[in-house]
């Protein structure tokens, strides 16, 4: 009897290991925006891509391949980056505009300051659809299958030596590899105003939010960063002709995005800061700034005046800037042009290596001045701006501290001048913690098993080089993180060129092709 028990045991042993054997090549993708469309764009093309099967987790149908930043919308919600920079494929930053071409579309040519040249952001939704598709078919014909599961993935949990993923309807699904996908959450709402009549809790998609505001409306947008500056040009296509104020902390702006100049970095670039960090010591502010500066000399830029202008950020009147930097977008100093190349470039490889002290520095007092050079506003919104500053219609106050109700209706904002408004549009970044509260559950159940742990800056803290989430600094070597939810540990995680970056890093983990040169 015990050697019949013995047996069936061991057959069942079998017939597991031959099950995750037979599992241990397929793929959990929860989310479906732009970093799944990415990851699946890396996949398709490698020589050899396997023949697990692909899941990819998305709720939300409209936003299938798009995300959040790239759903339907108005057509004044603009990318921000040239067309010709914009791709979701490695090593092809062009395939956008190519497509664009083929498509015949009005957007991306004439002069890169004239309206009409960044395409509206659901004109790239529709290019990150386009290279969906042809990825699942690539891989399906080559007998990788990708499937798309509209439900919310609520559990990852270890099944050794694989991860089981439970979605919303209580099924179970197993697989060799998950990545973590889930993009931004919504504002922060930090003046706790949601159920108050007028208040708009998140501006997208403005095409829905902004119809319902009379023109001669006063309106107060809460934030200064690009989803604000997306809200007031979406309330002035529309014809709005009541007073509009932009508040936040630092009333910092994007910058603008001067005449492009398409620099090589050949010394701010990652393997330079790999072979600084070579003997293990974490990297200085002297080194950072001495490597910086050099690539900046190189190009005939004046490193002084690219750290003024950094600096400048919190220290300038934010519209005297704006007006100022409309006046030098064809400037003779490459430094800003430099700047907008490298720090995204190299930042995600140079930030983990950086002594945590300085880490610490740049988030607690450069972060708005990176992100304003990091994430610059076409010409075209900022003339938009300039004219109703000028016509005495916008306004942007820094220093808010308070919003609330107003008696009698509105509202009543506190900030370094006290305004009033009859509608609030919360336009700040998401919260910092950067996980969004639809996709908590999955992350608690992680850090629950202690599969991840929360990284103290926001997110989940994961490898450098491979995006594998980490515990203890050990990482696991099947689940990833990419997008928002590595901000802590990488804290450059927004814009396609560096999500396309860490897609090429998970692909070539999970896939064992080693790390991109």
């Amino acid at each position: 009897m015990n050697d019949m028990t013995d047996q069936m045991s061991n057959e069942r042993m079998a017939d597991k290991r031959m099950a995750d054997e037979r599992m241990a090549d397929d793929i959990a993708i929860i989310g479906g925006g732009a970093a799944a469309v990415a990851v699946l764009d890396r996949l398709a093309r490698l020589p050899e891509p396997g023949n697990g099967r692909v899941v990819v987790f998305e709720p939300d149908g409209s936003r299938l391949w798009r995300g959040r930043a790239y759903q339907h919308d108005t057509d004044s919600v603009l990318v921000n980056i040239l067309p010709a920079e914009m791709s979701a494929t490695v090593g092809d930053p062009g395939a956008f505009a190519d497509w664009l071409k083929r498509t015949e579309s009005p957007y991306g040519g004439g002069a890169w300051d004239e309206d009409g040249h960044f395409p509206p952001r659901h004109v790239f939704g529709s290019y990150l659809e386009h290279t969906a598709e042809q990825a699942v078919s690539s891989l399906s014909l080559r007998g990788r299958p990708v499937t798309v599961v509209h439900r919310r993935v609520t559990r990852v949990r270890d099944a050794d030596p694989l991860l089981d993923v439970t979605d919303d309807s209580g099924d179970t699904w197993r697989f060799g590899h998950v990545i973590c996908a889930v993009g931004p959450g919504i504002p922060a709402d930090h003046y706790g105003l949601t159920g108050e009549e007028g208040f708009l809790p998140d501006p997208y998609p403005l095409a829905d939010t902004l119809a319902p505001i009379p023109a001669d409306t006063a309106v107060a947008v809460i934030g200064t960063g690009l989803a604000a500056v997306d809200t007031v040009v979406s309330l002035y296509r529309a014809g709005h002709t009541g007073p509009v104020v932009m508040a936040s902390r630092n009333g910092c702006l994007p910058a603008i995005r001067q005449r492009p100049v398409h620099p090589e970095i050949r010394h701010f670039t990652p393997a330079r800061i790999h072979d600084i960090a070579a003997d293990g010591h974490p990297i200085g502010l002297e080194q950072l700034t001495d490597l910086l500066a050099e690539e900046l000399r190189a190009h005939g830029a004046d490193p002084a005046i690219a750290l003024d202008e950094l600096m400048s950020a919190e220290r300038e009147d934010p519209l005297d800037r704006l007006r100022r930097q409309y006046q030098e977008i064809d400037h003779p100093d490459t430094g800003m042009r430099v700047m907008q190349e490298a720090v995204p470039t190299t930042g995600p490889d140079a930030f983990p290596l950086l002594h945590p002290e300085l880490q610490d520095y740049i988030r607690d007092n450069l972060y708005r001045g990176i992100m304003s050079l990091c994430c610059p506003m076409p010409p075209e919104n900022a003339r938009i701006l300039l004219d109703m500053a000028d016509r005495g219609q916008l306004h942007v106050e820094r220093g808010l501290h308070t919003v609330k109700p107003r008696d009698g209706g509105g509202f009543l904002l506190g900030a370094d001048r006290s305004e009033e408004a009859d509608r609030v549009v919360n336009a700040v970044s998401a919260p910092a913690h950067r996980i969004p509260e639809a996709a908590r559950a999955v992350f608690t159940s992680l850090t629950e098993a202690e599969h991840a742990e929360y990284h103290p800056a926001g997110g989940i803290a994961v490898e450098p080089a491979t995006s594998r989430a980490t515990v203890d600094a050990r990482p696991h070597q099947r689940l990833y993180a990419i997008g928002d939810v590595a901000g802590g540990t990488l804290f450059f995680t927004s814009g396609m060129p560096s999500i396309v970056d860490r897609a090429q890093d998970i692909v070539n983990a999970v896939s064992g092709t080693g790390r991109k040169g």
